[in-house]
């Protein structure tokens, strides 16, 4: 009998929509794993209130889904590929090294990603991303480069575009559901997404998880953790720096 999985609360084997935390499809009877928690970065997304700072007079803000709290979007996008990139570090698919960059005659710190293994992570999210921008050259692979290369060429907004990935990730797995618009919403451009809070609300007790691995990282290396936060900020603000050349041009 093939076994059944999880997945946007359908059952792999069938496709019937099956009740989080049965243990049995109710239309084929396979059984039904236990579900992956969604990854780290996803973690940070979803209580980003526990992760990046409240929002602020005249920042760009963020709602949360599940508790319409407001943080800032620019320290949620960062502390979102932080947990990516820490966590990929601990599950040995990378490593993280405190080199420099060397433009013209000026030397920079940069951290620099080495590659140990391809795959899948099991949780989706922004890790899957960042492994699908590595080259396998550590030269090419500053932490800024493959920022840069995850978010995508053709963002106007990367900060929302980082979290825009992770929605669609959570969105297959069920934490959000599409939603028709009524009313005078038809004519606004796009979908609505609805996050299922009460799903949303059984992953809390993964936050505490990703705090740690985020502490870990900083207190083992206090500096390139320091210079990781730096370089994921200009992996980000590099496609402003690219639009303004792209418009003297």
């Amino acid at each position: 009998m093939d076994v059944g999985v999880v997945d946007g609360l359908r059952c792999a084997g069938c496709g019937s929509e099956v009740v989080v935390g049965s243990r049995f499809c109710p239309s084929c009877g396979a059984p039904i794993s236990t579900p992956v928690a969604p990854s780290p970065s996803c973690i940070v997304y979803l209580f980003g209130d526990r992760f990046a700072g409240r929002d602020k007079l005249l920042s760009v803000d963020e709602r949360l889904p599940g508790s319409n709290a407001r943080v800032q979007k620019e320290a949620l996008a960062r502390e979102m590929f932080r947990a990516a990139f820490a966590s990929l570090a601990n599950e040995g698919y990378l490593s993280l090294v405190l080199g420099h960059k060397t433009i013209l005659l000026f030397k920079s710190g940069a951290v620099f990603v080495t590659l140990h293994k391809r795959g899948a992570p099991e949780g989706g999210g922004l890790e899957a991303n960042i492994l699908q921008a590595l080259t396998g050259d550590p030269r090419k692979d500053s932490v800024e480069d493959v920022v840069r290369r995850a978010i995508g060429d053709e963002s106007i907004d990367p900060w929302g575009s980082a979290i825009e990935q992770t929605r669609e990730h959570l969105l297959g797995r069920g934490y959000f559901v599409k939603e028709e618009r009524g009313g005078l919403g038809r004519l606004i451009p796009g979908r609505r997404l609805q996050p299922q809070c009460e799903r949303i609300a059984t992953l809390q007790g993964h936050v505490p998880t990703v705090q740690a691995l985020l502490e870990s990282l900083a207190n083992r290396d206090p500096a390139l953790n320091k210079q990781l936060g730096e370089d994921i900020k200009k992996g980000i603000t590099s496609h402003y720096k690219t639009r303004e050349i792209d418009a003297d041009e």
